[in-house]
């Protein structure tokens, strides 16, 4: 598909401009090609200026006309799975970001904002403020026009964090099975598990204060599908799957990755660092007992307990199993860091 001939100068710190700008004859004709394969007829020319619809209008509609559904010219279009649309444009790094839960996923959004100039007073509102579009950061809040553009720049790099497999479950676990358990927020995550263990039912109030084994929720990953598997524990390599990377970091090289986008930044912006948030320090134990069948009331007073508490043989080779390709993805952003 050729190129869009649209703004000549995109600022791209201002992703709504497509919101704003009334789509000229020129735009309106190349988005009827890149969409429908055909010039947009002269009726379709006349309506659109008259409205004086803009390019996200006339994407809209394109997307939702029956010919586009018939000719499905536009293959370039990444909305294909739920973390497409949650990607971050940090304009001033003039980078893509991949967000993956439990991999700082709370740190580099807060980071990302602050950098726009919009960071929030509380770091864990960022999630909403960027789902909501309160920020217009993720791309979901971007027409494809624009996407498109970024994604021929060459000055663009699109870039993702890994974290190890195994660190990354059991954190998962400790956090939202764990400390968090009780938390709405946290539940809207974790009731179809309880409710897998709860012949489908709802859990109640007792069934969460007592908690699952870390076992019986890798248990419930295994003997479920992985399209229903919550954002938190899904492989890593899911969020990937749909583009090209320039760069993968490892987060416990997180720091090659800061350097990387502060190198990117404007001088102004430089001295504004990542920083972590809800970061958890893990109990400095070497040799505990096994946790694997444990509910949460026997290791919270660990608050985190090592992780290797919880890996018997027969977990450990699940979790290499399920998680293969991620391992291999993680071992590439190692290298790459």
């Amino acid at each position: 598909m050729k190129d869009f001939p649209l703004i000549p100068s995109v600022d791209f710190s201002d992703p709504g401009f497509e919101t704003r700008a009334a789509a000229s004859p020129e735009v309106i004709d190349a988005l009827f090609r890149a969409w429908l394969g055909r010039p947009a007829k002269e009726g379709a020319q006349a309506a659109l200026k008259d409205r004086q619809a803009n390019v996200a209008q006339v994407e809209r509609e394109l997307r939702g006309s029956q010919e586009y559904q018939r000719t499905a010219r536009l293959l370039r279009d990444q909305d294909r799975t739920q973390y497409d649309g949650a990607m971050l444009y940090i304009a001033p790094a003039r980078v893509m970001f991949c967000p993956i839960a439990k991999v700082a996923n709370t740190s580099v959004k807060d980071w990302a904002l602050r950098l726009s100039g919009d960071g929030r007073p509380n770091p864990g509102s960022s999630h909403y403020w960027l789902d909501s579009g309160q920020n217009k950061m993720q791309a979901r809040h971007w027409a494809f026009a624009l996407r498109d553009r970024v994604a021929r720049d060459p000055d663009w790099a699109s870039v993702a964090l890994l974290r190890n497999p195994v660190d990354r479950l059991v954190s998962c676990y400790c956090d939202k099975f764990g400390r968090n358990r009780a938390q709405e927020s946290v539940l809207h995550h974790t009731r179809a598990v309880y409710a897998f263990f709860n012949g489908g039912m709802e859990p109640d109030t007792d069934m969460v204060q007592r908690g699952l084994s870390f076992r019986q929720f890798c248990f419930y990953i295994n003997a479920t599908a992985r399209e229903v598997q919550d954002s938190h524990w899904a492989a890593q390599w899911s969020y990937l799957q749909n583009r090209r990377w320039d760069r993968l970091f490892a987060l416990e090289k997180i720091e090659s990755f800061e350097a990387f986008l502060r190198d990117r930044l404007p001088p102004a912006l430089r001295e504004i660092g990542l920083g972590m948030t809800n970061a958890v320090e893990k109990a400095a134990k070497s040799h505990v007992a096994d946790l694997s069948d444990a509910l949460p009331g026997e290791w919270l007073a660990d608050r985190n307990p090592p992780y290797a508490a919880f890996l018997t043989e027969d977990i450990h080779g699940f979790i290499g199993d399920y998680y293969a390709l991620d391992f291999q993805l993680h071992e590439k952003a190692r290298a790459e860091s």
